[in-house]
């Protein structure tokens, strides 16, 4: 899979902003290290609590932290976002080992958002995630696994299925538990085609029906922040994190998560399912993008060196290219940028037919054949068993059912009003 990695510059600790002003701040992460994180005040700075947007960043694999993180935020479109939704923006930084999908990258942004929200007057029923690409796919894996502290979602450009891909913790999308999301994936997304993108939104749709997806022109930028603003402004502004009446939880990790007023902290996969319990839902998708298999490239004099390619099986491999060899075209396409191969099979689809010239021992090779099959495959692995809980207040009675779950606490104090008597099993909901 392809990553993006965008090189900045250092700049000042302390820089005023198009209107407001950043500010970065370090953590000491659950690994020893300390990573940045930066603040944006947007131009209206008054005592009054704001709203909080956290934004997760893209090319999650690089191993190296942004060397400028200061100036990535100051040139986010998150910046003018923050300023119509008059919110503060925390920009969190991460890498790999330190990733949207592991233990050390989350604790590391909900670890951030309560330093934020000591550091600024927050209001803490109005916080958002938010991100784009790797940080998008972050979005969805925050929303099924750690949703408590946000009062909806705006993933940008993202994949559930890399979420799923990359996470340590298996995916359910129940565990959303309905709170509201802003999905923004773009038509010609060289990355992520619409066409596998979609069928994932729908499958939220049909349990979460708090679901806005917008799908504006482009690729795998976010030009059309500007255009979107009002809506993602009037997202805001009309959602604020209420205290649930309803949670559903499933999971396959021992890891002790508290949801609302639910803490479920032991589970025992090994027992039987209770027959409530349910296969949670899952879709399958047509992986229908062309796909060259070179897993390794490197821009030089004249066009593209083939260096390493993923598999014996690869389209590149398979037309007879070798590794050494120089792309020089791609059919019209001449080689212009170390992006050509990701922008001529953006264009393409599984079967299609592929038309490579080449430079070998200083001779032009013309290759012509097909794309790689396309096939389906599961957006969610699962490969686990898993354990679940559901609990309701109804006529101000609490209604709670589990199974494979050995322990499970309710923090009376946090529950939205006084319950009349003991827990109730559903069986005596009538």
């Amino acid at each position: 899979m392809y990553r993006f990695i965008i090189l900045l510059f250092l700049i000042s600790p302390f820089v005023k902003a198009q209107s407001g002003e950043v500010k970065t701040y370090t953590l000491q992460c659950t690994d020893g290290k300390e990573r940045p994180y930066v603040v944006y005040t947007p131009k209206t700075n008054t005592n009054k609590a704001k709203p909080l947007i956290i934004f997760l960043h893209g090319a999650i694999a690089n191993p190296e932290i942004n060397a400028a993180p200061e100036k990535y935020a100051l040139r986010s479109p998150m910046i003018a976002l923050a300023d119509a939704a008059d919110a503060y923006l925390l920009f969190p930084f991460g890498q790999k080992g330190a990733t949207w999908f592991d233990s050390v990258g989350t604790e590391m942004v909900m670890s951030e958002i309560e330093a934020v929200k000591k550091q600024y007057a927050i209001n803490e029923n109005k916080i958002f995630l938010s991100g784009f690409s790797d940080g998008g796919s972050g979005t969805y894996y925050f929303a099924m696994t750690n949703p408590e502290p946000f009062a909806g979602f705006i993933p940008l450009n993202g994949n559930m299925k890399v979420a799923d891909m990359l996470g340590e913790e298996e995916l359910f999308i129940e565990n959303t538990n309905q709170k509201p999301f802003f999905i923004i994936n773009t038509t010609a997304d060289m990355l992520y085609p619409l066409e596998q993108i979609t069928p994932a939104i729908e499958l939220l749709k049909s349990i979460n029906p708090n679901v806005v997806f917008h799908s504006p022109q482009g690729n795998h930028t976010m030009e059309y922040m500007d255009k979107e603003q009002e809506a993602l402004v009037n997202f805001i502004n009309s959602n604020t994190k209420k205290t649930l009446t309803h949670i559903v939880w499933e999971t396959s990790s021992t890891n002790p998560k508290t949801i609302s007023w639910l803490t479920v902290a032991g589970i025992d996969t090994l027992a039987p399912r209770q027959q409530w319990h349910s296969p949670a839902k899952n879709t399958r998708i047509w992986n229908n993008k062309a796909d060259l298999g070179i897993k390794k490239q490197n821009m030089t004099t004249g066009g593209i060196k083939v260096e390493l390619f993923k598999s014996d099986t690869a389209t590149a491999k398979r037309l007879g290219i070798k590794e050494g060899d120089i792309i020089v075209a791609l059919e019209q396409d001449t080689i212009n940028s170390p992006f050509a191969t990701m922008m001529y099979t953006a264009k393409k689809r599984a079967g299609d037919s592929i038309s490579v010239s080449l430079l070998r021992d200083g001779k032009t090779i013309t290759l012509k054949g097909k794309f790689n099959k396309g096939y389906p495959y599961s957006l969610f692995k699962r490969k686990h068993p898993s354990a679940k809980t559901e609990a309701l207040i109804e006529d101000r009675k609490l209604y709670i059912r589990t199974s494979r779950v050995k322990f499970y606490n309710i923090e009376k104090k946090a529950l939205p009003l006084k319950i009349k008597g003991k827990v109730l099993p559903f069986i005596n909901k009538t």
